[in-house]
C-alpha cells in the first residue's frame, strides 16, 4: 500500500484538540502492519507523512523482511528513517533513475494495491486521478483537508470500487478506530477489484471457449456440406435426392460461413449467427436455383444437378459469411417492385390521347 500526503503546518498542535494528521498517519501505519500489508514510501523527510506512517508501521504487529519498500529518486537519496538502525531488514530501498522524484513516484504506483491520501496538495490530487484511472483502491482521508479532501470529493462522484458507506466514513472526522477503518476500506476495494478482474478474465476465457467450439462446429458443417458433392456422384440420384443434396449443401455451408464470420470478428454468439446465416443461405439458394430452373427446367433430374452443387455450396458459404450485408441489403429494397405496374396504371393509352377515342 502507498501512503501519500504532507504534514500540515502546526499539525502537532491542533486548536480543536482533535487528532493531528501525523498521529492519524501513525495509526494507519499500525493498522497496515496488523493486516499484513506491505508499505510503499518515498521520503523520510518530516515534511511528508511517510515518516509518521513508518513509525506506526514498525510499532504495530511483527512485520516481515523487506515489507517497507522505499522508492527515492537516484539524485536525492535522503533515506534516514530513525527506525532503520533497529529494523534494517524491514526496509527495501530501490533508487529510481533520474533526479525528478515525481517520475519515480508515479512509476511506482503501478506496483501498489491501494493508496492512502492525507492532506497534501496538487501531487496528492493527481495521485488520486491516477488511482481512479487505473482502478487502484483509494482511501482519501478528507478531515485533514488539502488535496486529499478534493480527492475525496472526486471519489464521491466517480465511486471506483468504493461504496457510499465507505465514502461517507472517509469523509467523517477522525476518531478512535478510524485508522483500522481506512485500511479495511482499502482491502474491501481491493477484494472487489480482484473479483471484477476474475469475472472479466472468466468472461474472456468463456468467450474464447465459445469461439473455439463455434469454429469446431463451423468446420464440421463445412465438411458435411462438401460431403454432399461426392455423395451425389456416388449414387444415381433422382431429382428429389439431388434437390435434397442441394438444400443441405447450401444450408450447411451457410451456417459454416456465419460461424466463421463470427469467429473472425471475435464474437461468441455463434448460435444466433448460425440461425441468421442459415436463413441468408436459404434465400441465396432459392434465388440461385430458381434462376437455373428458369433456363433449364430439367436440370435437377440430370448430371447438371451435381455440377450445380459446387456453385450452391460456394454461394451458401458466402451468403452465411456476409449475412449481415445480405440483411442490410434486403432492408433497403422493396419486397416487390411496383414501379412498372404503377406506370401502366397511370399512363394514358393511345386511344385516350386521340380526340374522340373509345
Amino acid at each position: 500500500m502507498a501512503v501519500v500526503g504532507s504534514t500540515p503546518p502546526g499539525d502537532s498542535e491542533r486548536a480543536d484538540g482533535s487528532v493531528s494528521a501525523a498521529r492519524a498517519a501513525e495509526e494507519i501505519g499500525a493498522a497496515l502492519a496488523v493486516r499484513g500489508c506491505d508499505l510503499m514510501v518515498y521520503s523520510s523527510s518530516p515534511a511528508f507523512l511517510e515518516h509518521h506512517v513508518v513509525t506506526g508501521y514498525l510499532a504495530g504487529a511483527p512485520i516481515s523482511a523487506r515489507s517497507i519498500r522505499v522508492r527515492p529518486p537516484f539524485d536525492h537519496p535522503r533515506i534516514d528513517f530513525a527506525e532503520m538502525n533497529q529494523h534494517e531488514e524491514a526496509f527495501e530501498v530501490r533508487h529510481e533513475a533520474g533526479e525528478d522524484w515525481e517520475v519515480a513516484f508515479y512509476r511506482s504506483l503501478s506496483e501498489v494495491q491501494g493508496i492512502v491520501l492525507i492532506g497534501g496538495g496538487r501531487t496528492t490530487l493527481v495521485t488520486a486521478m491516477v488511482g481512479l484511472a487505473f482502478e487502484i483502491p483509494l482511501a482519501p482521508v478528507a478531515t485533514f483537508g488539502g488535496g486529499a479532501r478534493k480527492a475525496w470529493e472526486t471519489l464521491g462522484r466517480v465511486r471506483n470500487q468504493a461504496t457510499e458507506d465507505e465514502i461517507s466514513d472517509l469523509g467523517a472526522g477522525w476518531r478512535p478506530g478510524s485508522g483500522e477503518r481506512v485500511v479495511e476500506i482499502l482491502l474491501e476495494q481491493r477484494r472487489r477489484r480482484l473479483t471484477q478482474q476474475r469475472q472479466r478474465e472468466e468472461g474472456r476465457r468463456s468467450q474464447a471457449r465459445r469461439a473455439g467450439l463455434g469454429l469446431l462446429v463451423g468446420t464440421v458443417m463445412l465438411l458435411a456440406a462438401l460431403a454432399t458433392i461426392p455423395l451425389t456422384y456416388a449414387t444415381t440420384g433422382s431429382a428429389s435426392l439431388n434437390l435434397t443434396a442441394l438444400i443441405l449443401g447450401s444450408l450447411l455451408a451457410a451456417i459454416s460461413g456465419a460461424i466463421t464470420r463470427t469467429s473472425v470478428d471475435r464474437g461468441g454468439d455463434w448460435y444466433r449467427a448460425s440461425a441468421l446465416g442459415m436463413a441468408a443461405g436459404a434465400v441465396a439458394f432459392l434465388l440461385f436455383v430458381t434462376a437455373q430452373l428458369a433456363t433449364s427446367p430439367d436440370i435437377l433430374a440430370g448430371a447438371g444437378a451435381r455440377r450445380l452443387l459446387f456453385f450452391v455450396v460456394s454461394v451458401g458459404f458466402i451468403a452465411g459469411f456476409t449475412s449481415d450485408a445480405v440483411y442490410a441489403k434486403l432492408r433497403q429494397q422493396d419486397v416487390l417492385d411496383m414501379s412498372g405496374l404503377n406506370s401502366a396504371v397511370t399512363s394514358p393509352t393511345a386511344a385516350e390521347e386521340e380526340p374522340g377515342g373509345q
